[in-house]
């Protein structure tokens, strides 16, 4: 099997020159080590007294570690690092099918304990038993309880164990900025009862190409803010980042970057991407802090019901950090809870088209409802250029022009 994990890891096709290699083993094996210790104290204790105690015995996990890591990095040309510092892992995993039945011994041993353990999945998710939990629930246990509820010495396993091995990365982060040219994209899968609305979206065409350039095994997307599937993304364009899950391609020359900014580009003209590059972990806090904090430049074509007069609606651009009062519009009621919120619109321009028509540029605090604050959503959003100009007024395109 060894020999198995080396090749696969010469052919793996991972970009790393530093590796981890450890072993993943049955939980239950410490239950058994217990047992076992508890029949040589008890059947050797003349032997062992004094000579030898349950600490000074090197676990079989630390043995394996002593010998195998220095074997397979002979034969793979990778530094092993032990501990969290490498970003590649490599894992054996030995498996027994038993394992969780012989586990349910310690609900027995403390009964307490594993019932509170079972009710608090939000702290144990990665399951009811740990090796560390056992171990540290064993130590209060005594020899005759234990003796009442497991075999001392353990019974020799009536089924054999399977070995299998897995490979893993530490997740990279991807960001840049996105362009959407078109107004019949949403910026993630829309779906309605399952039903998908539109052919695809901006974290699809992006992400899709990212996944194939990195060869990942998965791909997260992030962005400072969102438009409307009808809303174009101008300018400079909207901040994004990826999450690349176990992706076997990690260092990335600014070659790659022109390289994976004309396959992203070359996919689809609607979604065009710039400024592509690695980026932090801690960075996608920030992206996430732009989504409330930074201010957005956006541009409307509005149009009245009856010609206005040229007068009053520059009226308009003498407005400087209007604060809005917007309850949740209607249209996102469904994915978003009801509340007032204040908002501020630094300034306004206006350009004259015709008598009915005009354009509106907006500069506002992120998270402005800018369709409501043309055409007020039933007063929703006050004040609105409805209440404000005083005629009906409603918005026939959004451009996004600066995030």
């Amino acid at each position: 099997k060894m020999q198995q994990i080396i090749n696969s890891i010469k052919t793996s096709g991972y970009d790393a020159d530093r590796f981890t290699l450890s072993i993943s083993l049955p939980i239950s094996l410490s239950i058994r080590e217990h047992s076992l210790w508890l029949y040589y104290e008890k059947e050797g204790k003349e032997i062992l007294e004094g000579k030898l105690k349950k600490e000074d015995i090197v676990p079989l996990k630390q043995i394996w570690k002593y010998i195998y890591p220095h074997n397979v990095t002979s034969e793979v040309g990778l530094i092993h690092e032990s501990g969290d510092t490498a970003d590649f892992f490599v894992e054996l995993v030995i498996q027994w099918e038993k394992d969780e039945i012989e586990m349910q011994v310690m609900e027995r041993l403390c009964p307490k304990e594993y019932k509170e353990r079972a009710k608090k999945t939000n702290v144990y998710n990665m399951g009811v038993y740990s090796r560390q939990g056992v171990d540290n629930s064993l130590g209060s246990v005594s020899h005759t309880k234990f003796m009442e509820e497991f075999s001392v010495p353990p019974p020799v396993p009536d089924t054999p164990f399977q070995l299998d091995f897995r490979m893993s990365r530490s997740s990279i982060w991807l960001g840049g900025r996105y362009c959407k040219y078109t107004r019949e994209l949403p910026q993630t899968p829309w779906l309605i009862k399952g039903v998908r609305k539109c052919f695809s979206s901006v974290e699809e065409l992006i992400g899709d190409k990212v996944k194939e350039f990195l060869d990942c095994e998965q791909v997260k997307f992030l962005a400072s803010g969102r438009e409307d599937v009808d809303v174009r993304m101008l300018g400079s364009g909207r901040p994004f980042a990826f999450e690349c899950v176990n992706s076997k391609k990690t260092k990335l020359s600014q070659s790659d970057f022109e390289d994976l900014t004309k396959l992203i580009n070359d996919h689809h003209k609607a979604v065009q991407v710039n400024s592509l590059a690695l980026v932090s972990k801690s960075s996608i806090k920030r992206l996430k802090q732009g989504e409330e904090e930074k201010r957005k430049q956006y541009t409307a074509l509005c149009i009245t019901k009856d010609p206005y007069e040229l007068e009053n609606i520059k009226k308009l651009e003498e407005f400087k950090d209007l604060v809005l009062k917007q309850e949740t519009p209607i249209r996102v009621l469904h994915r978003r809870a009801n509340a007032i919120r204040d908002k501020i619109v630094h300034s306004m321009t206006v350009t004259q088209l015709n008598s009915t028509l005009f354009k509106l540029g907006v500069i506002s605090s992120a998270g402005t409802y800018i369709k409501e604050l043309v055409h007020g959503d039933f007063e929703r959003t006050k004040p609105n250029l409805c209440s404000i100009l005083g005629v009906d007024t409603d918005i026939l395109a959004l451009d996004v022009t600066e995030v």
